[in-house]
């Protein structure tokens, strides 16, 4: 069940903000526990080394004191510098770790919550943005879960029990000594809560960088060939400054915070040595109870400004959680109905009286009606623009077609899960993306437990076979980022070949071969008819070569079905299929030598 969606605004509760952590604090809540308890047995230790650091300093300095004395002194020392140790390193294996399980299992719920997320998301959202909230907005996030709280906790602790000490042992001088500290506190909490702001801009700036950056590395062959590297490295440089700006009144606010926190701690040593150094003079103090309360003093500095360190963690960590949550609170566009069967469709594809609109009042399709028989083929030819890929996104419900409009077995596919209905189908879009891997990955995507003999048929029916000799480690060629290294034919064969190999009930090509020639496509169908035989096949193309392969055919004109039949039948009765007819014979005409 989707989390309520929060407001996402800057005086969003502490507490809601930050709820999605809470079932991993209380996995680790034993985690979390052990690293307190290291954590105040190494605060415990640096406590007790300041008063055996006096009583040394006393023997020294009254002369009473044997080298045997001092040498038990300085191995208890030792000692607890041992145990200050293993404290510090439990708390950090305990605490720490658990901030790091729990930034690797928030990753993991924002990429399955991505995953869930209809195509329209990631048209509100870049990608640049979303890598920025994965890595630099869970970093921070983090660091709210775990070094915030051992702060918070290593300052509680230790300016309750110096406190303490100074109150019971120094009386008016401890009291004395402590005044400028709280003034610290309440400068670093006020002032670090304006962090927030700041650092979400900074975010967000880093965010445009990342997208920037993303979308040209992605795009770089076409900035090359238009010779665009000058204004693209000046498009980025502006936004570079831009982020360094952001950054700079960030730095340029916290640092003003901690010289200004200095500055007032300092004037507790001040006070110490006035009223300290007069009480050693008169007596009424030993030097070793001096040394102990300025190292006291000392360590009450943290705590003061640990606050201010503190609320600067956590508000990063809430102005990232936001950001993280913007994800996690998305709800698809298109879901599964409750009364949805998880039950692979089979039967006839049916297309009924269609409606679908990107923008209301702009129709892209307006009534469609076609049926694509089971086990047989089906061409859907028309003009650009005339909503042959929408239609094919419906199948699969990558858009959702509305209640009642398109049927499989005579069943309207919003009754099937997706999933189930995915599993059905196969779709080979015309913008062909492959996986950073080795072409054989990329072909066995579809079906991973396939078998070599069921890879070589896939990859033959594609006409992919002829061109292994070409590659470098043949299957095994790793194909670059998009599939970089490859021809547009190539990329679209191996394509076809992925789709093939998960031998679906219905398969959609859309424009799937644009990108061959005449005679590599005439194989390449050649071949698919013959291995689809009873299961069904669309064939969206803009070549008439394609639509002569299919049993049927429909026209698809302004976003309605124009005309319907074999494709013999069509070239009598269709203006724009006949025109199209002539106009690609002329070409292959052309073409011929002479």
């Amino acid at each position: 069940m989707p989390r309520k969606k929060s407001d996402g605004g800057p005086n969003e509760g502490f507490f809601t903000v930050f709820k999605p952590i809470y079932p991993y604090v209380k996995r680790y809540r034993w985690s979390y526990i052990a690293g307190l308890l290291f954590l105040v047995i190494a605060d415990g230790g640096q406590i007790v080394i300041p008063r055996i650091m006096g009583k040394a300093v006393d023997l020294i300095s009254l002369g009473s004191g044997n080298s045997g004395e001092i040498g038990r002194l300085m191995l208890s020392i030792a000692a607890i510098a041992a145990v200050i140790a293993a404290g510090r390193f439990g708390w950090r294996m305990f605490i720490i770790g658990s901030a790091r399980k729990i930034e690797a299992g928030l990753r993991s719920d924002l990429y399955e919550k991505m995953l869930s997320l209809s195509g329209s998301f990631f048209q509100k959202y870049k990608v640049g943005d979303l890598m920025a909230r994965v890595t630099n907005d869970l970093n921070s996030v983090r660091m709210a879960a775990g070094m915030a709280l051992v702060a918070f906790i290593d300052g509680l602790f230790m300016a309750l029990v110096i406190l303490v000490l100074l109150f019971m042992r120094y009386g008016r001088i401890g009291v004395l000594i402590v005044l400028p500290l709280p003034l610290v506190t309440i400068m670093a909490v006020f002032l670090g809560r304006l962090i927030g702001p700041l650092f979400r801009r900074v975010q967000e700036r880093f965010a445009g960088i990342s997208d920037y950056v993303q979308e040209t590395l992605s795009g770089i062959r076409v900035v090359k060939s238009y010779a665009c590297e000058k204004k693209s490295l000046t498009n980025f440089t502006e936004i570079n400054i831009h982020y360094g700006q952001a950054n700079m009144a960030l730095v340029r606010f916290w640092g003003l915070i901690f010289p200004a926190m200095t500055f007032l701690a300092g004037l507790g040593v001040l006070l110490l040595l006035s009223f300290g150094g007069i009480g050693v003079i008169d007596g009424r103090l030993s030097a070793g109870d001096f040394v102990a309360a300025l190292a006291y003093l000392g360590m009450l500095q943290w705590p003061a400004m640990g606050a201010g360190w503190v609320v600067n963690m956590i508000q990063r960590g809430a102005a990232s959680m936001r950001r993280i949550n913007d994800v996690l609170d998305s709800v698809p566009d298109i879901i599964d109905l409750s009364e949805a069967e998880d039950r692979v469709p089979s039967g006839d594809l049916e297309f009924r009286s269609v409606h679908y609109a990107y923008k209301e009042g702009f129709p892209i399709l307006n009534g469609v009606s076609f049926t694509a028989f089971k086990g047989g083929s089906l061409g859907i030819l028309g003009p650009t623009g005339c909503g042959k890929t929408t239609l094919a996104k419906l199948i699969p419900r990558l858009l959702d077609p509305p209640e009642g409009s398109v049927f499989i077995g005579g069943k309207d596919i919003r009754l099937f899960t997706r999933s189930a209905l995915r599993r059905a189908l196969g779709m080979v879009p015309q913008d062909v993306f492959l996986f950073s891997e080795t072409i054989k990955d990329n072909i066995l995507f579809s079906n991973p437990s396939s078998s070599d003999e069921e890879l070589d048929a896939a990859v033959e029916a594609a006409g992919l076979s002829s061109d292994l000799p070409f590659f470098p480690q043949g299957l095994d060629t790793v194909v670059g980022e998009r599939g970089v290294t490859l021809s547009g034919g190539q990329k679209q064969r191996i394509a076809i070949a992925r789709a093939l190999l998960a031998d679906p009930e219905i398969l959609v090509l859309d424009d799937a071969l644009s990108a061959v020639d005449a005679d590599t496509e005439e194989r390449i169908l050649q071949n698919l008819f013959a291995v689809r035989k009873g299961k069904t096949t669309l064939m969206i193309s803009h070549r008439i070569s394609a639509m002569a392969r299919c049993g049927r055919c429909i026209v698809l004109e302004d976003g309605h079905v124009s005309a319907e039949g074999t494709p013999d039948e069509l070239m009598k009765k269709s203006p724009f299929y006949r025109r199209i007819a002539d106009l690609q014979s002329l070409e292959r005409i052309e073409e011929e030598p002479s």
